[in-house]
């Protein structure tokens, strides 16, 4: 029988859910009411703690996304889960571990039930336009050849209150949660089953992607980008000026997962680091 929306988040509940491959693969589940933010709570682990370990938790204080923007985390209605992976040695061009995260979670999403989703680089999953997750890749020293990874995700799947009972200012832009995007058939899926299909999702493809590194992702990635030949706005680090907006055509992504853009007047340029909006729809 399905598990309704609003379930309190349970280890037993999540790794019960989990098929026996996965299952055994995460050394630690934990569970928490409310910590400051799931990543900062695995990069204060003991080093021999961090690896598949995985932390959720009902509500952040202090959640943030790419450039610290802060990432409204209330209590009961969504899941914020942070997984530790080490790799050794590190996979080249890890910069393209947030996309491969990105794809992974595309995939739980989709087998939850829900279409019409997608990828903004690099690390937005939208649904017509307005943010339904974020995730937040974080990398810590290891040592030798070893790094950690530290990826986070916030999605949302019954923000309490609705559109209507935000705190003024909570969110600065289009969002919209799982519960209004399913199929009525599928709204009832728990928030552990919803875990559980990120974790093993998740394990499955950092595992592949150790060993094989992004290209068994390339389509993948290529078949959800939005932004590929859509014109973009774009801000922040690039070869404009800083504090300069300028706008081009996405063109898809290097090897490395740099966004390549025919930016206007600087030609094909690849960007890093850019806050990018799509202009078109």
């Amino acid at each position: 029988m399905p598990m309704p929306l609003e379930d309190a988040l349970s280890a037993d509940l999540i790794r019960q859910a989990l098929p026996p491959l996965a299952r055994d693969l995460v050394r630690e589940l934990t569970v928490l009411g409310e910590t400051d933010s799931t990543n900062a709570v695995l990069a204060r682990l003991p080093p021999d703690r961090r690896h598949a370990h995985a932390v959720l938790a009902e509500a952040q204080t202090r959640g943030r996304g790419r450039r610290q923007r802060h990432w409204y985390s209330p209590a009961g209605g969504n899941i914020y889960l942070s997984l530790g992976w080490r790799f050794e040695p590190a996979p080249p061009h890890l910069t393209t571990l947030p996309l491969v995260a990105g794809v992974c979670a595309c995939r739980a999403l989709e087998r939850a039930g829900l279409r019409s989703h997608g990828v903004k680089w690099p690390n937005d999953i939208l649904v017509n336009g307005a943010k339904l997750a974020g995730i937040l890749v974080e990398t810590l020293t290891a040592a030798g050849r070893a790094v950690l990874a530290v990826i986070g995700i916030g999605l949302n799947v019954r923000m309490p209150g609705g559109a209507t009972g935000l705190p003024a200012g909570a969110v600065d832009r289009p969002w919209t949660d799982l519960a209004s995007q399913l199929p009525a058939a599928q709204r009832e899926i728990g928030r552990n089953a919803l875990a559980a299909l990120l974790l093993e999702e998740l394990l499955s493809g950092l595992e592949r992607y150790a060993a094989e590194g992004f290209e068994p992702f390339r389509e993948d990635w290529n078949r959800r980008d939005l932004l590929a030949g859509k014109r973009v706005g774009l801000e922040g680090n690039g070869p404009f000026p800083s504090g300069m907006a300028h706008s081009g055509t996405a063109l898809g992504i290097d090897e490395g997962g740099g966004l390549v853009v025919d930016i206007d007047g600087y030609g094909a340029q690849v960007l890093h680091a850019a806050e990018v909006s799509i202009l078109d729809a």
